[in-house]
């Protein structure tokens, strides 16, 4: 497991080229299949249009697609057995086709979300229970890279500031046990294109995303035309791309085209949540609710990208789905080990049997109206009260400390063709921003002054040698000074 911009392809590279024995590399997009072929030598690429594979290629990359077709049509016997089987994005679980043709001896896969959204039953004695399925059940280990947190940190991806605004009659949703968002299309549909939400959304990207490059995800396609309709009558740069296998030629002419056009908006559905890196994205607006966790990663996950085109310390998540109550903030820990291994069953309750509470320590059910479990004594305990949705419409901002980063400001200055000097100006400003950010009052300053010069020099101290360490032109300057004139700096904020 590595998170985007974790090095996936990279690390593909790398163990295809040092495993034993032939080695097949299977990818859904074929974005995806030149990012892995890069970092690949002497690689045979299978596509649609290109097959430099023959028996003794000992590393072969293909869309799985395309390779089930011409299995279908030649038989495996096409492009040989294979050793090993790699599969990249491997929780989109469309590769059993393949693979089940084939007698590996390795199955390795790699994804940024280890989870998959379905739930199977199964028997014991009689009694039916019902768990989720999880990755263990494909796989008998799972390795953990570097956390999206530790790659924010060290300046390999741009750190995520969260808003989510409520929609009118959001709890009209309909749950469905078929749709991967976890409700059902129809009232996705109907959610999402009404008037309200629609000037809700309009009202978000005025106040969030004006002037930035943005990318939005929608609930279902028919929600797509007034979305873009809407943006277009406000002059709106915007273009939308529903197929996802369909017209290759359109997808990579947009895809072009919103790399290459500043202030664009980009909208899609089932699109561009994967093997989709365009690195100025500042904004994603996710205008859908999903039960996914691997979707709503894969879509958020697109804006955290570094670049050289701009100045990019963070970028927007706009949330209108209630996604962050579902699944929490993009960049948070996970606990991908726990998430593995299978869940503990639930026994499958009889429409009848309604009127029951689950005890949290032992599982049993209960008759309503009992306080303590019949099984192991315990009394009952109520869950947690439901946090209440804000006032519809209303922007919450979720805020979260963003600190200053060394490789982010070292980038900027580089790209504005500046020297130090200029990286140190830049320095004490995001220093300064962390009190403005936190709405640290005058009074709460002086209290506490000497406590926050000590947390500052903590954070300025790797910014600054790293700095000094660098390429940039001007002279060195010794850390007192620096932070002497930062905090005069400070005190001249608050007049004091």
């Amino acid at each position: 497991m590595l998170p985007t911009g974790g090095g996936k392809s990279i690390v593909i590279g790398y163990i295809a080229d040092k495993l034993p024995g032939r080695t097949l590399i299977l990818t859904h997009r074929m974005e995806i299949l030149t990012q892995n072929s890069e970092w690949l030598p002497n690689v045979g690429t299978l596509t649609s249009k290109n097959c430099d594979v023959n028996l003794n290629t000992k590393v072969v990359i293909s869309m799985v697609q395309t390779l089930y077709a011409r299995l279908k049509k030649h038989g495996i016997n096409y492009i040989g057995q294979f050793d090993n089987i790699m599969l990249d994005e491997t929780h989109i679980q469309i590769f059993e086709k393949v693979v089940d043709q084939y007698n590996y001896k390795r199955l390795i896969g790699f994804t940024a979300t280890p989870v998959i959204q379905q739930k199977e039953k199964y028997m014991v004695d009689g009694v039916e229970f019902v768990r989720n399925i999880t990755m263990k059940k494909y796989y008998d280990e799972i390795a953990v890279g570097t956390t999206v947190y530790d790659l924010i940190l060290e300046g390999y991806l741009v750190e995520d500031k969260n808003y989510e605004l409520q929609l009118p009659n959001f709890d009209q949703l309909k749950d469905s046990n078929s749709n991967p968002d976890g409700y059902t299309s129809q009232s996705l549909t109907n959610l999402y294109s009404n008037t309200a939400s629609l000037k809700i959304l309009k009202e978000a990207y005025l106040k969030l995303g004006k002037g930035k490059k943005t990318l939005l995800f929608n609930a279902t396609t028919k929600v797509n035309p007034p979305v873009v309709k809407m943006f277009k009558n406000m002059g709106i740069d915007v273009r939308s791309f529903d197929s996802v296998n369909s017209h290759p030629k359109e997808r990579a002419e947009t895809i072009e085209w919103f790399a290459r056009t500043r202030n664009a908006m980009l909208v899609g559905t089932n699109v561009f949540t994967t093997g989709f890196n365009v690195p100025d994205i500042e904004v994603v607006i996710v205008n859908r609710a999903t039960k996914s966790l691997a979707l709503w990663i894969q879509m958020v996950g697109r804006g955290s990208r570094i670049t050289d085109k701009i100045f990019k310390n963070h970028f927007v998540v706009v949330d209108l789905g209630q996604n962050i109550r579902e699944h929490g903030e993009w960049s948070m820990k996970r606990d991908w080990e726990a998430m593995f291994h299978e869940e503990e069953g639930k026994r499958k309750l009889a429409p009848d049997l309604l009127s029951v509470w689950e005890c949290i320590h032992c599982g049993a059910y209960n008759l309503s109206g009992t306080i303590v479990c019949i099984e192991c004594g315990m009394p009952k305990e109520e869950p947690p009260p439901i946090r209440k949705p804000d006032k519809t419409g209303k922007i919450v901002e979720i805020k979260r400390t963003i600190f200053p980063k060394a490789r982010a400001i070292l980038e900027y200055t580089k790209a504005k063709g500046e020297g130090s000097a200029f990286a140190f100006k830049l320095l004490d400003q995001k220093i300064l921003e962390l009190f403005i950010q936190h709405d640290v009052d005058k009074q709460y300053y002086v209290d506490r002054r000497q406590a926050f010069f000590g947390r500052i020099r903590t954070i300025y101290l790797p910014i600054y040698f790293a700095i000094i360490k660098s390429d940039l032109s001007g002279k060195n300057r010794r850390i007192e000074t620096q932070l002497n004139s930062l905090y005069e700096k400070i005190d001249k904020h608050y007049g004091t």
